[in-house]
């Protein structure tokens, strides 16, 4: 995406656009969330890499304490997840319920994206406030064969 793109794809999903675009590349709408958590959240993964490219900050996160990993796990989109992960992205900031995106992941039957995850070394052991692991809440035998298996490298 070039300057004039990213102002315009900017402009349309309502966040502020100065000059040059880098001034306000994470400045965030409401509930504190940035252009790049809001690409993640649609999957748009030329925006991703364009934000990213100027200077968007992966680990910022939201009032929720979501940030774009999180987001980009919320629209399965594979390749935004690991363009992410690549950035830098944190992968174990947990939101307000204690939740972290390989949770959420293995919770909402994401498969793929949990494997992305512990490939990139997410934290297997960290627990929601209701005291639950992503192995606890997996929600198919795909995720919990992943997370069985990634408990048992861990402990062996």
């Amino acid at each position: 995406m070039n300057d004039n793109q990213l102002r315009c794809w900017l402009s349309q999903a309502r966040f502020h656009v100065s000059d040059p675009v880098e001034t306000d590349i994470n400045r965030p709408l409401a509930n504190s969330t940035t252009p790049l958590m809001y690409a993640a959240q649609t999957g748009d993964l030329d925006a991703i890499k364009s934000l990213l490219k100027r200077g968007a900050d992966p680990a910022l996160l939201n009032t929720d304490g979501n940030g774009a990993l999180w987001f980009a796990c919320f629209s399965g989109s594979e390749a935004c997840v690991a363009k992410l992960i690549k950035a830098g992205a944190p992968l174990d900031t947990q939101n307000v319920n204690g939740a972290t995106a390989l949770i959420y992941c293995a919770s909402a039957s994401k498969a793929p994206l949990v494997k992305l995850l512990l490939d990139a070394g997410a934290n297997t052991v960290l627990k929601t406030h209701d005291d639950f692991t992503a192995l606890e809440l997996a929600a198919d035998l795909e995720c919990l064969r992943l997370l069985k298996n990634a408990s048992k490298a861990v402990h062996a």
